[in-house]
Parts: structure tokens; sequence; C-alpha cells
């Protein structure tokens, strides 16, 4: 069972399930909160490792403990809601590789525009560095193999003579 705790540097969080006991400090009870939670599933069984948690609940713990710490999160939470819609949501995250990421932009391209899929292919990009480096739960970013889509070329306007005109006067 978890218990959260206030104390001088911060909340601490304990779980004791099944013989283990773990305990970590955090800044806020909402992250302490999140970390029991997540290791209480883990110790009892619902991850029976860490490559075995799907992308869609990859998607959702860093929508909750890293996008509200950026300023623009907002409308990355909303790109990360779209993103959990895809099909690339459903596979764990130990199974996914560059071919899964190498066909979504074509996907998402006969939804939006090419600049959001390049927004939305650079927070997948962040997504899955921040699993490996921060939690653990894979070896290698999939999505680190994958080559970007190209950025669109910038529109050459020429004046129209009606605007030459009203310059000119």
């Amino acid at each position: 069972m978890a218990s959260i705790q206030k104390n001088a540097k911060g909340w601490r969080a304990q779980v004791d399930r099944k013989g283990v006991r773990r305990s970590k400090v955090f800044p806020t009870k909402r992250e302490a909160l999140d970390w029991a939670a997540w290791t209480e599933r883990q110790v009892l069984g619902g991850i029976s490792a860490p490559g075995r948690v799907t992308f869609r609940e990859v998607i959702d713990r860093y929508a909750r403990e890293v996008s509200p710490l950026k300023r623009g999160h907002k409308w990355e939470f909303i790109r990360l809601e779209r993103m959990k819609n895809d099909r690339i949501a459903d596979l764990t995250i130990g199974d996914l590789d560059a071919k899964d990421f190498a066909d979504w932009p074509d996907r998402r391209l006969q939804d939006v525009a090419p600049a959001s899929v390049r927004r939305e292919f650079n927070l997948l990009g962040a997504v899955l560095p921040y699993a490996r480096r921060e939690w653990g739960l894979i070896q290698k970013s999939p999505i680190e193999e994958v080559l970007k889509p190209p950025e669109s070329r910038a529109r050459e306007r020429l004046p129209s003579p009606e605007e030459i005109e009203v310059i000119n006067d």
C-alpha cells in the first residue's frame, strides 16, 4: 500500500506491496501520487517489464508529468491526445521500432498540414528519449532512426500591379 507524507524536502511517497518497499521524495503531492500509483502497478504485476508498457500509457504519463512544466503545455497536451488515437499508441513501447514511425507522417498528412506533422514529429522526438532517459522504459529511442518530414518551402509572393501602384502613390 502506498502512503504519501509531507516532509521538509517535499512529499515522500512510500510503496510497500508484496514485500517490496520503495520510497522517493517529490516536490509536489501530484508527482508523489503518480509515482506511487505507477510503482504499485509495477509491483503488483500490471506491468511485467518496462518494455511492456503501451505507448499510450507513456504518452499519458508524459502529458501528466512533463508537459505541464512547459510554456506551451496546452497545445502540447492537445497534440498528445491526438497521438493517443493513432494505431501506434496500442503497441508496447518495447515493440516500437523505426518502421512504426516511418509511415506515421504519411498517415497524418491526410489530416493536417506538413508544418503540423513536423511539430508532432518533434514532440514524439521528445517523448521517447524522455521515456528512455528518465523512466528507463526503453534502451534506444526508435524515432532517432527516422528522417524528419521535410520543411515546407517558403512562399514566393509577388506584389500585384495594384499593390505596386499604391506603394508608388
